[in-house]
């Protein structure tokens, strides 16, 4: 039809992507390529990597391979507009070739952030692991401060929070200039809502990787145990998925008690949304977060969010529609949980709020349509 934008041609550079043995890298990375296609838009899905090859995942291809092979695939498919995921040292010098010929649009989304960087330094690993990560993120600072001192042309950032965006700019202060914010979307057909019964307040989720100690799994275990000593706590049922290295020592001290449940293993998205079915509450603390997408798609599909408010988390969640706790109180995650079991006329309504709220904010259908716009605009500019 006469008028309408032509479909465009993405080059989606990520820095991970799901595979059927290891299905949380970057899933809203893939979900955001399944969008795109959907669309009607062409995409090709590229990871860097010293080893050429690819994979197939959910009947999307992504070509792995270095700076040469990115080239030569450019050259063959010719790309209208490049999306980076996870954008940073890393990646820059294989997307580098690129740059003022085609436009990009990156995207920063965790540790490429200096100050989510240093974080995960001052907190995550042994002796010689914190080493090596100030290392890197001395690494990292500078790399900003001279990329930032002069960008390529027609590119810009993009940050998924207003606190990832500030949090930037602790390190990036006044070179940080050409960027946006957009928030990762959040697939509410997959995370359907349907109304929770009461009984569902006393089915407790928790799905998380174990890898970090800011995703605060350690305040979540010490929840649950301040909750095994009040009277009726045989009532809840706590189901806790996930994996990683801090998998086994953080979850010692629940693992006999009769009423939790632990699956150690990753769960694809479909999977996630049938977890979702038949729970009520959605254990979540956090000690930085710069969205908390399996938060938000818990909550698409009405479960109430016990987390901290740390972060982002203020940014997609309020008293309304989650038990919000201070950082690092796992007494208080007890209590929000507790008073959700205790009133069932505020678990319902919080959790009709959360639904609400994301399909407000960052369903799919609001997501998108801005990020095709944004790098639409970019391929016309």
């Amino acid at each position: 039809m006469a008028g309408e934008p032509k479909p465009l041609r993405i080059l989606v550079v990520t820095r991970s992507y799901p595979a059927p043995g290891d299905l949380y890298r970057y899933p809203f990375v893939h979900r955001r390529v399944l969008s795109y296609v959907a669309a009607g838009h062409d995409v090709s899905v590229f990871r860097p990597s010293d080893r050429p090859g690819g994979h197939r995942f959910e009947d999307i291809v992504c070509l792995s391979g270095d700076r040469e092979a990115l080239s030569a695939h450019v050259r063959n498919w010719r790309p209208d507009v490049v999306a980076v995921h996870g954008f940073s040292e890393t990646i820059w010098p294989v997307v580098q070739p690129l740059a003022g010929r085609i436009p990009i649009r990156a995207w920063l989304h965790g540790s490429e952030i200096p100050a989510i960087a240093r974080f995960k330094a001052e907190h995550d690993g042994g002796d010689d692991e914190r080493s090596a990560a100030f290392r890197l993120l001395e690494r990292r600072c500078a790399f900003w401060q001279r990329f930032l001192a002069n960008p390529p042309a027609n590119f810009s950032l993009v940050f998924v929070s207003e606190s990832a965006a500030a949090q930037a700019r602790e390190d990036m202060g006044a070179l940080l200039h050409d960027w946006s914010v957009i928030h990762n979307p959040i697939d509410t057909e997959l995370f359907e809502y349907r109304p929770k019964a009461a009984n569902d307040r006393f089915n407790i989720l928790m799905i998380r990787p174990f890898d970090s100690f800011g995703y605060g799994n350690d305040l979540a275990a010490s929840a649950i145990w301040s909750l095994s000593g009040r009277t009726g706590f045989e009532r809840l049922r706590f189901t806790i998925i996930g994996d990683g290295p801090l998998f086994d020592s953080t979850l010692q001290p629940v693992r006999q008690l009769p009423n939790v449940r632990i699956e150690q293993r990753f769960l694809t998205q479909a999977e996630i949304a049938g977890r979702h079915r038949d729970h009520g509450i959605f254990l979540v603390p956090t000690r930085i977060d710069t969205q908390g997408v399996s938060r938000d798609e818990a909550m698409a599909s009405g479960l109430v969010p016990v987390t901290n408010a740390a972060g982002a988390v203020t940014e997609f969640t309020d008293r309304h529609c989650a038990a919000l706790a201070p950082a690092n109180d796992a007494e208080a995650l007890a209590d929000g949980l507790w008073e959700m079991v205790e009133d069932e006329k505020l678990f319902a309504r919080r959790s009709a709020a959360a639904a609400e709220r994301v399909r407000r904010q960052s369903c799919r259908s609001l997501v998108i349509p801005q990020e095709l716009a944004m790098l639409g605009a970019a391929a016309n500019g």
